[in-house]
């Protein structure tokens, strides 16, 4: 093999390297999300998905996603009653409450 076929092989491997940690961060998504919602939002302070999209952009998720993946996540964690609620205005986490 010569130098060139080495370099070459390297960068392929490099590529697809990389591209598994992108699809890995995406897969993370609805943790990401959930997250943001927990720390961020409460039920007087909702985050649109504009909001949340732009918080997943930066440190430390560093994840671009589309906002039709986004409103799939969003209904996805409300479906599996983690006290995530969404409405037009945009989405929150409020605790469940206990029976005591």
């Amino acid at each position: 093999m010569n130098k060139n076929m080495i370099s070459m092989a390297l960068e392929d491997e490099e590529a697809c390297a990389s591209a598994g940690k992108r699809n890995s961060r995406r897969q993370l998504a609805p943790l990401f999300v959930y997250e943001i919602l927990k720390n961020c939002s409460n039920p007087r302070r909702c985050l649109p998905q504009s909001e949340i999209i732009r918080r997943l952009d930066a440190y430390p998720y560093a994840l671009s996603i589309e906002r039709k993946a986004l409103g799939r996540t969003l209904h996805l964690l409300e479906d599996a009653d983690l006290g995530i609620h969404n409405s037009r205005s945009g989405s929150w986490y409020e605790p469940h409450k206990l029976c005591a």
